[in-house]
Formats: C-alpha cells, sequence, structure tokens
C-alpha cells in the first residue's frame, strides 16, 4: 500500500470571511475574502488593527477577493450568492465558531475518505 501524504489545508479549503474597511479616496467597502487556512489569524489580526489595504490581499498571498464593493454592507443577493457559491447555508458564513477547527475536522474527513478508496 502506497503511503499517504498529509493534505494541505491551503490546498483544499478556505476561510470565508466579509471584510470592511475605508477607502482612500473615502467612504467605505465590504470584501468578501477566502483567506488559505495558514493565512487566517495573521490576516484577523491585521484587519483588527484597521489598517491593512485589501487592494493587497492577493499580493501578500492570503488567499482570493470572491467580490467587493463600496458601502458598509453587501447586498443580500450578494450574500446569498456567496454562500451558494461556497455550498453552504448563508447564516454558517456568520457563524460563531471555529474556522480553522471545522476545516481541520473536513480535511481529517477527506483524508479518511482517500484512505478506505
Amino acid at each position: 500500500m502506497a503511503e499517504h501524504k498529509p493534505l494541505d489545508p491551503d490546498n483544499v479549503a478556505r476561510v470565508v470571511m466579509l471584510a470592511f474597511g475605508n477607502m482612500e479616496q473615502g467612504g467605505m467597502y465590504w470584501a468578501y475574502v477566502a483567506v488559505r487556512p495558514s493565512r487566517y489569524e495573521e490576516f484577523k489580526r491585521r484587519m483588527t488593527g484597521k489598517t491593512y489595504n485589501i487592494q493587497n490581499f492577493v499580493k501578500d498571498e492570503f488567499g482570493e477577493v470572491v467580490v467587493s464593493g463600496e458601502g458598509g454592507l453587501p447586498p443580500r443577493e450578494v450574500t446569498k450568492q456567496v454562500a451558494l457559491l461556497f455550498g453552504v447555508p448563508v447564516k454558517q458564513l456568520f457563524a460563531d465558531i471555529d474556522p480553522l477547527e471545522a476545516i481541520a475536522r473536513g480535511v481529517k474527513k477527506l483524508e479518511e475518505n482517500e484512505d478506505n478508496t
């Protein structure tokens, strides 16, 4: 039997977050971002500091910007589309869970399924 190499969570998962900030020309923006699990804590710290420029998100290799726009909140329809894109109920996008723990459980399940094939 071939040796099993553990899955890298960055290759199979993202933490979907709603980020907010102020635009350079004034006004607010919102952005749904898909953050690499390995960069989640750092991104959270940068957003808490309220100084991070979301335009650097991809260049800084945090992950992908799913969709963004001007204003304080995304339109309800955009939130529904993001939930649909990631195959989760809208409420789960805003659930108070530890995303890294949820990803670890999901990766473990994927590895178990891979071992059983």
